[in-house]
């Protein structure tokens, strides 16, 4: 088969990127054909598909385009015609079977849908975030609570503006709100996408829930085993976007409290403030997947301190693979994972002194560490392996075919 990869970015910025490239390596192993279409983002790791990139124009903050700029990338949110044409090229060239496509919105927009409908390839779309119902992409009231029931309608977002829930700012928010309403509206995914995968039971039912009809699949995230650790390793460590849903700085409070060592793997726009609140606190910067692996082969647990709505979690998956209790918050998607005193321990998330006293016992109870461990790594082999996510995905995939 060959199948035509879609995302905005084509680089490990996030979980997102990571769950697709390993998609594709598993893909090509098993001899399908793989093509590529995102945006031409300076990050971007190397695509023989490159010359067929739309344009990046970043709007977030930290954006350096001049206003006319800007009008041209806010009105590519609802309908980006140059992604559109690049695209077109692309699909004429490279004839898939089949699109699967990733986060397209903001940067790439449902536009290139329509491509595909009318040159006759089904679509698939991973859901890894809420983007389909919130126009904040997280589910979160602007104090960080989360967001249940929705504030938003399946049609008007007008709470998302009057809350300012994207980064606080007013413009922002009005702009995503917006941009979410028209998609909805004009049912831009329902025409376009032939069927959905989520990662968890919890977040197909939220889409149901939001009023989406297209069919829904879940297929679980994986990761491969990872070589064994002779120890149980010291210290705890953090893996992930250094934001306020992330809930870094209670685990960070709970370290302190606890009185273990804690290291932080990630970038975010909490950083500052957290080094600075935080000396003690060891942290690393964004890390290749490698560094990350060794990071955790010698912690002795990762946490996983969430406060918003997981759609899953690849750390808390990343450490059972490599025999690492995880710690995290039951929340979401992650309980789905991680088995309380199984695998893994879950504590109430937002709950400062549960952490703590989770993290007190990981690092004095060297035997349920190591029971802990032992389990993990039998959960990734038997529930979240590449073969059982391959054989889903690739179900998928034939559904989507057998619809068209």
């Amino acid at each position: 088969m060959r199948i035509l990869v879609v995302n905005k970015f084509w680089y490990r910025r996030g979980g997102l990127e990571s769950v697709m490239f390993d998609e594709i390596s598993w893909l090509e192993a098993a001899g399908h054909e793989v093509a590529h279409f995102s945006t031409a983002h300076p990050e971007n790791e190397e695509s023989t598909w490159s010359g067929y990139f739309a344009p990046y124009r970043e709007l977030g903050a930290g954006t350096t385009l001049r206003a006319g700029q800007k009008i041209r990338a806010a009105l590519n949110m609802f309908w980006n015609r140059e992604a559109a044409q690049r695209f077109d090229s692309l699909l004429r060239d490279c004839r898939p079977d089949l699109v699967h496509i990733h986060g397209i919105h903001r940067q790439l927009s449902p536009s290139i849908l329509g491509v595909s409908a009318r040159n006759g390839v089904p679509v698939v779309q991973t859901i890894h975030d809420y983007h389909h119902l919130c126009p904040a992409d997280v589910l979160l009231y602007p104090d960080g609570t989360p967001c249940d029931p929705r504030r938003c309608g399946v049609f008007w977002y007008g709470p998302c503006v009057a809350g300012r829930c994207v980064r606080g700012d007013l413009a922002a928010s009005i702009l995503s709100a917006a941009e979410t309403s028209w998609q909805r509206v004009w049912r831009s995914y329902e025409r376009g996408v032939a069927r959905f995968v989520t990662p968890s039971r919890f977040s197909a039912e939220l889409m149901r829930r939001g009023g989406w009809t297209v069919p829904c699949d879940v297929v679980p995230n994986a990761v491969p085993n990872q070589e064994r650790a002779d120890v149980l390793g010291s210290g705890f460590c953090v893996v992930g976007r250094l934001s306020r849903e992330k809930g870094v700085d209670i685990a960070l409070a709970a370290a302190r409290r606890a009185q273990v060592r804690m290291t932080v793997a990630g970038e975010g726009p909490l950083g500052s403030a957290l080094e600075a609140a935080y000396p003690e606190v060891d942290f690393v910067g964004r890390l290749d997947a490698a560094a990350v692996a060794g990071l955790i082969a010698r912690s002795r647990a990762v946490v996983v301190p969430s406060v918003c709505f997981e759609t899953s979690s690849m750390s808390s998956l990343e450490a059972m693979a490599a025999g690492k209790p995880v710690i995290a918050s039951a929340i979401g998607a992650i309980p789905e994972l991680v088995t309380s005193e199984v695998d893994g321990l879950l504590v109430r998330p937002g709950d400062f002194e549960d952490l703590t006293a989770a993290m007190r016992r990981i690092s004095q109870d060297d035997a349920l560490c190591a029971c802990l461990s032992k389990a993990a790594r039998e959960t990734v082999a038997t529930r979240f392996s590449p073969e059982r996510h391959m054989e889903g995905l690739l179900a998928v995939y034939r559904a989507a075919c057998e619809s068209q």
